[in-house]
């Protein structure tokens, strides 16, 4: 990979224009992304159609010389606290650690523990609007089995115990009202909700190390 370049890749269906449109904005005059948009694979099962197209994308675009790429869906949004140093660093850190999967910004999580100041290893998740998927975990990602009833996200945290989370959120989901992949993100409002309400968690779980670390 040219060092500093990130292979990028925005998953969005033909129909939706205003998302690639948004997605369009969220990378323009940004460098270090070599930005591609790749048409999504359509499928009555949303979250099949997704994880299909993560997995063609996988097939088709990695090369031995990606270290890592970044998959984004369509509705991805850089937060005030992105910044590409933060994430490069995170980049570095997270691939020192052997990670799977490095993500911007969860909307929901089950386990958490901050590993660095920037840094949180994560056990559930939900939210794959920015992720950095690493060399290693390709294959495992190609060969899965994918069945009624799964997603994206909830498939990634059965594949690997490897994953990492960068906070402060640098990705959230913008709201537009109705999601093609997870039917319960329709209610207006709600993805701006859980975003919010897992930043608040995990700012508590850094504010009791503080405290502890200061009183023990």
């Amino acid at each position: 990979m040219m060092e500093n370049f990130i292979k990028t890749y925005v998953i969005n269906l033909e129909k939706r224009t205003e998302r690639k449109s948004h997605a369009y904005i969220q990378f323009l005059n940004k460098k270090y992304y070599l930005l591609n948009f790749v048409k999504a694979i359509e499928n009555v099962n949303g979250a099949f159609g997704l994880w299909q197209t993560i997995v063609q994308i996988i097939q088709n675009s990695c090369t031995k010389e990606d270290d890592y790429i970044l998959i984004c869906e369509d509705d991805h949004e850089f937060t005030k606290r992105y910044n590409i140093q933060k994430l490069l660093s995170a980049i570095k850190e997270a691939e020192e650690k052997k990670a799977d999967v490095l993500l911007g910004g969860v909307s929901w999580f089950l386990d958490a523990l901050q590993i660095s100041e920037n840094l949180f290893w994560m056990d559930q998740f939900t939210g794959t609007q920015f992720m950095i998927v690493f060399k290693k975990f390709y294959q495992t990602i190609i060969n899965a089995d994918f069945n009624v009833g799964d997603t994206a996200d909830r498939k990634i945290c059965e594949l690997t115990t490897k994953k990492f989370l960068i906070y402060p959120f640098i990705s959230v989901q913008k709201e537009f009202g109705y999601s093609d992949a997870t039917p319960f993100n329709n209610k207006e409002g709600y993805v701006t909700e859980i975003f919010e309400n897992s930043d608040m968690i995990l700012s508590h779980i850094i504010q009791a190390n503080t405290f502890y670390q200061k009183n023990v």
